[in-house]
């Protein structure tokens, strides 16, 4: 079977492109194995141990990534994978960084132009809510915060920097690519290939793409254009293979801490739908961390006690006094990444290094408490919580664009050194470091590259 423009994934990346490819009247193959996809489970357990309840019970799919793509994952890790249509966007009320100028600089004038402007479109696509300016250009769909979270943003701090995010919902509805395929499967724009992908090869500009039904059955696909949509640990693991590259590499990500607040005061989630109310970014370049604030819901609090079992006798307490619970994610900047990926003969392994990296978190923390402590705003005890390398769940920057022709790198078009009829358009190909919440400059790149195509 030969065809002519083939993606691979379902994520929100893939939807990015495709919205925009789909725009031309033209059609496309995707291969993206669904939830139902069987493989024996076992080696992986421990990945579930410290997950949110909305994510463990759901495990069965979640193990299924990573048996049917023959990924071993140490016990010091905490990564996340899920098969089925739209990939880890479904599981989260995501939020987008509207700090993405500083991390694509180093792109050309070009590129850097229709990135933004992909951005803005995909903002007003989706109608998300936040606030976003870039030169003469500007984009507003404000959200309601409760006047707790608004003496912050008032104040002025020496070292932080207080702003909204972006929020990626659509009216009451959460942003997730399940929820806008179904449109364009409706209307039979796209075909789905319920396989996994096993591996590539390249012959006379022709890709072959070897791949493996529910069943361990093999099936063979020919393909004149290859995207790769489908997350940065599965595209990296298939091309290091392509390229019988046989080092470790270095995932991108920002290690998290989770950490908990007392609030003084009662706290309202203004919006039915509510992911942060606030970030704090840090104003020193050295040490870039943001901190995202959240009020506690019924979805946190069953996240928390199963995270911590001894509070489980407590949880009607907890979920009574809800609204005096404050979250926070605090995430670091990519160069405290402490994620490998490594491919030996039929297997990838994923693994993680001893790190001090938790201290430096906590005195964050610690921190960020005496702020909110001198604003009389929350008690002097607290909490948190270090989940373990990975557990934020964002990937990146592992086959990143460079002008360096390096032999695992993209160039600007994100066409694999080598082989310009590879594309790749997750977060393999770029590198995070003042952005934290990435998805929404993955997703914009993603449609600049759908626009390439002819």
């Amino acid at each position: 079977m030969e065809l002519q423009t083939v993606i691979i994934g379902t994520g929100l990346s893939s939807l990015s492109f495709i919205d925009k490819y789909l725009e031309k009247n033209k059609k496309i193959d995707i291969i993206s194995p669904d939830k139902d996809f069987l493989y024996d489970f076992g080696k992986n357990k421990h990945l579930f141990n410290d997950l949110p309840y909305h994510i463990t019970k759901n495990k069965n799919k979640i193990n299924n990534y990573f048996e049917s793509n023959n990924i071993t994952v140490n016990k010091n890790s905490k990564i996340l994978g899920i098969l089925g249509l739209g990939g880890l966007s479904n599981y989260w009320g995501m939020q987008i960084d509207n700090n993405i100028i500083d991390d694509i600089k180093y792109l050309s004038s070009k590129t850097k132009k229709d990135i933004i402007n992909s951005f803005f479109e995909i903002l007003k696509k989706f109608r998300l809510k936040g606030y976003f300016k870039f030169k003469n250009k500007e984009y507003l769909n404000n959200y309601k915060i409760d006047s707790f979270y608004k003496i912050l943003l008032k104040k002025k701090f020496k070292n932080l920097l207080v702003s909204k995010p972006i929020l990626a919902y659509s009216k009451k509805k959460k942003l997730t690519a399940d929820l806008y395929f179904r449109r364009y499967i409706d209307k039979k724009k796209i075909r789905i290939y319920n396989l996994s992908v096993q591996e590539i090869f390249y012959n006379e500009n022709k890709i072959k793409i070897k791949c493996v039904d529910s069943n361990n059955k093999e099936k063979i696909i020919f393909a004149k254009k290859l995207v790769f949509g489908c997350g940065t640990i599965v595209t990296t693991k298939i091309i290091l293979k392509f390229l019988n590259i046989k080092n470790e590499v270095k995932i991108k990500h920002h290690p998290r801490l989770v950490s908990a607040f007392f609030s003084k005061k009662k706290i309202h989630n203004l919006e039915n739908l509510q992911a942060s109310q606030l970030n704090i970014r840090s104003k020193n370049k050295n040490n870039s961390f943001i901190i995202d604030l959240r009020t506690g819901n019924e979805t946190i609090i069953e996240s928390i006690v199963r995270l911590k079992k001894y509070l489980m006798p407590f949880k009607f307490i907890l979920n009574f006094f809800k609204n005096y619970l404050i979250f926070s994610n605090i995430l670091l900047d990519s160069k405290f990444s402490n994620l490998f990926i490594k491919v030996s003969k039929n297997k990838t392994y994923v693994y993680s290094k001893k790190s001090g990296l938790e201290k430096n978190l906590k005195n964050i923390h610690k921190g960020f408490l005496n702020v909110l402590k001198q604003e009389n705003l929350v008690f002097s005890f607290s909490n948190n919580f270090f989940g373990g390398y990975g557990n934020d769940f964002h990937y990146f920057g592992t086959i990143p664009i460079s002008k360096n022709k390096k032999r695992l790198s993209v160039n600007e078009k994100c066409q694999l050194n080598g082989y310009p009829n590879i594309y790749i358009i997750d977060g393999s190909v770029l590198d995070f470091k003042e952005n934290k919440y990435p998805v929404g400059l993955v997703m914009a790149n993603a449609r600049r590259v759908a626009k390439l195509f002819k």
